[in-house]
């Protein structure tokens, strides 16, 4: 309950606006009733009319107010493809309501004069109106924009514009587009300043997403005031694309190396190896922040005056299996939140980096949030996509820890595997029969080979995990 009244706090400066549109209806709605003589005196059928706007205002803030709370019910909203969409600026309002004093004046003091500027003033505004609406004939809109992008990560999408007239250019042509992703919704746009006969022109326009997930682009709206400004004429097409936003992926630090299955292996291995697994030596490179001390080649660091580091190639030859517990509260606060990105992009950077370094092995994923998920993904590339394809749109659950969850993951695990299992679940803050380690110790979900659990707190996963905007 805490956390639902903080979640409405925060959404105050979006509602205020409406409740108080919901307040002012009420009070008209029920002055209509008190004071029926006294509005009657106006017209017989003014309260009726007062009562029909208040209830009309009251309804159409209940829905404001809806969309608030649930975007997502925007996607049931009925969008006109068409070209029927006129609007006039704040220019064209001020003309228009110049022409309707001057015509009012003319009709009751029966000048001719003002009739006469009335008429004139009626000639570029019907002009404007009809250019607009000559401009939109024939033009076609296209989107281009990649696949795939990462979070934090600017990309370009490509406007085109398609003049299939003869003879009329399309002049200072406005278009905007639509970026919805649950809360996030951005309107970018560009502007085209001259589209001549049969040309095709493109412009550009630059994004950073900050949410991982899958975005939808579209309908493209394009609009023109040309040339005086009094008139807006606008249409929409239908355009619709999706672009797949992954989780942002950085780099393991070599304290992942020191800190990770270094003991067992030591006692493993008959003589003493560089890092921790079975590495190949494979250059020198400058100090980086996050670098193990262990690494400084000295020598190198003497000659060249600055800190030089020892590089392996990692030859992972081992099955890596990954038990990633997604949990979340209905109403999650902002370090909640912080925590699930925070493993996400963890398991990413992780996957990726043995998908990179390994053969002949196998990676496991098993997935505990909205739904149960289990991925066994292979070498390569496309192995890495189809994981980031599934991280991208990976959803919490608010549930406990389900029994076939770690079932999956000991069933997976074998003597030469390693299991990491990560949580976004305060361990120290949840009962020990529900703690996530207490269910891995019940018969029958014993994992083999060597395993580590680890909780999603930023402070402990920024030690091993270097983003770029960390």
């Amino acid at each position: 309950m805490k956390h639902f009244f903080h979640h409405v706090w925060q959404k105050r400066s979006q509602v205020g606006p409406w409740l108080f549109l919901m307040l002012l209806s009420g009070i008209i709605f029920k002055y209509t009733y008190d004071a029926p003589l006294t509005l009657g005196q106006f017209h017989h059928n003014l309260p009726l009319l007062l009562r029909v706007v208040a209830v009309a205002l009251c309804l159409w803030s209940i829905y404001q107010i809806l969309m608030v709370f649930f975007p997502g019910l925007q996607k049931y909203q009925i969008k006109r493809i068409g070209r029927n969409r006129v609007s006039l600026p704040r220019d064209g309002i001020v003309y228009l309501l110049m022409m309707t004093v001057l015509f009012v004046g003319s009709v009751l003091s029966r000048e001719n004069m003002l009739m006469l500027v009335f008429a004139m003033m009626t000639g570029p505004f019907v002009l404007n109106g009809w250019i607009t609406y000559s401009m939109l004939k024939q033009i076609q809109l296209k989107r281009l924009i990649p696949q795939r992008v990462m979070v934090g990560e600017t990309f370009t999408a490509e406007i085109i514009l398609e003049n299939n007239k003869k003879v009329l250019a399309a002049h200072l042509m406005e278009v905007t587009d639509e970026v919805i992703n649950g809360d996030d919704q951005l309107s970018p746009s560009v502007v085209f300043r001259r589209v001549g006969p049969r040309q095709q022109v493109s412009a550009h326009y630059s994004a950073k997403l900050m949410r991982r997930g899958i975005y939808e682009f579209g309908p493209l709206q394009v609009s023109t005031r040309y040339p005086l400004g009094l008139v807006k004429r606008g249409a929409v097409f239908s355009e619709f694309s999706e672009l797949i936003v992954h989780p942002q992926i950085g780099r393991l630090s070599s304290q992942w190396a020191d800190d990770f299955f270094s003991i067992a292996e030591v006692a493993q291995q008959s003589r003493s190896r560089k890092g921790v697994f079975d590495d190949e030596f494979n250059h020198i490179r400058e100090y980086r922040t996050g670098d193990s001390q262990r690494a400084i080649h000295w020598r190198s660091s003497a000659r060249l005056g600055e800190l030089m580091v020892q590089e392996y190639h990692q030859n992972r030859n081992y099955d890596l299996i990954i038990g990633l517990d997604l949990w979340l509260p209905a109403y999650p606060s902002e370090q909640q939140s912080e925590r699930m990105e925070w493993a996400i992009s963890f398991i990413g950077t992780l996957c990726r980096e043995h998908l990179r370094y390994s053969r002949d092995t196998k990676l496991t994923l098993v997935s505990q949030g909205k739904t149960l998920e289990t991925l066994e993904v292979g070498i390569g590339s496309q192995g890495l996509e189809y994981l980031l394809d599934f991280l991208a749109t990976v959803q919490p659950g608010k549930s406990t820890v389900k029994k076939e969850f770690p079932r999956l993951v000991a069933e997976a695990s074998t003597p030469r595997s390693r299991t990491v299992l990560i949580t976004t679940r305060c361990e120290q803050d949840v009962p020990k029969r529900e703690r996530l380690q207490t269910c891995f110790e019940e018969p029958g979900n014993e994992l083999s080979g060597q395993w580590r659990l680890l909780e999603a707190d930023p402070e402990i996963l920024s030690r091993w995990l270097i983003l770029e905007n960390s």
